[in-house]
């Protein structure tokens, strides 16, 4: 587990090297996660967070994700879903909505106490004031360690984001690689159905063109719920 959590500040610290004076903010993310069993096959999935940016002083996002999947066995499930994610513009300081459907595929398996995960998914990104489609790639890796026989647990995750393809109408969306995200954590199951984890992320945003790349260091706490 050493190892593990060696590797994700290595992944953390590249990332914030990666190019040079990058703007940077403090953000406090709040993710509510709801996982619904509603067949032998299907399953349902609600996503709904807040981020306050700002260096935390602001509400400055929101987002609600929905999806159907269906599990093909404990490993591997298949989803389809949307989402809908109101975002503060910096300069007119109005919300703005991004409209976006997806398609995942996500690989779970447990080997002694280490719980592995591999998330895939595939966004088609309709933006604010931009006629061109925008696609996106990500894949995240994560790793929960049990501790012992106690509802205790350490996480640890990386994921890549990878743009798809040129936008013609915003010149810091153009194909190649977007964001990069390393996290590091704790967990505490207090039964089956619920679980609270909190720790660090660092969330890295390249730019393409002249603007200037973003990091926000964010303290996530997410609520699993699980049904």
């Amino acid at each position: 587990m050493k190892k593990l959590l060696a590797l994700t500040l290595l992944l953390i610290s590249t990332a914030v090297l990666a190019k040079g004076d990058p703007t940077e903010d403090f953000q406090i993310w709040v993710p509510i996660n709801t996982n619904v069993k509603l067949g032998d096959n299907l399953r349902g999935f609600l996503e709904v967070q807040p981020r306050i940016g700002n260096n935390a002083e602001s509400l400055n996002t929101g987002i609600v994700r929905p999806a159907l999947g269906w599990a093909f066995n404990d490993n591997w499930t298949v989803w389809a879903g949307y989402l809908m994610q109101s975002q503060r513009n910096a300069t007119t300081n109005d919300y703005e909505i991004e409209n976006r459907s997806w398609q995942g595929l996500t690989y779970k398996t447990k080997i002694d106490d280490n719980i592995f995960e591999v998330r895939n998914r595939l966004e088609q990104r309709y933006l604010p004031h931009n006629h061109d489609i925008s696609h996106r790639w990500r894949t995240r890796f994560r790793v929960e360690h049990l501790i012992g026989k106690t509802p205790w647990s350490l996480i640890g995750s990386e994921e890549i984001f990878v743009n798809l393809n040129n936008n013609d109408v915003n010149a810091a969306l153009q194909a190649g690689e977007n964001q990069n995200r390393a996290y590091a954590g704790v967990g505490y199951r207090f039964n089956s159905n619920v679980q609270v984890e909190t720790g660090y992320l660092n969330q890295y945003s390249f730019n393409s063109g002249t603007k200037v790349d973003q990091t926000n260091n964010v303290w996530m706490t997410n609520l699993n719920l699980n049904f």
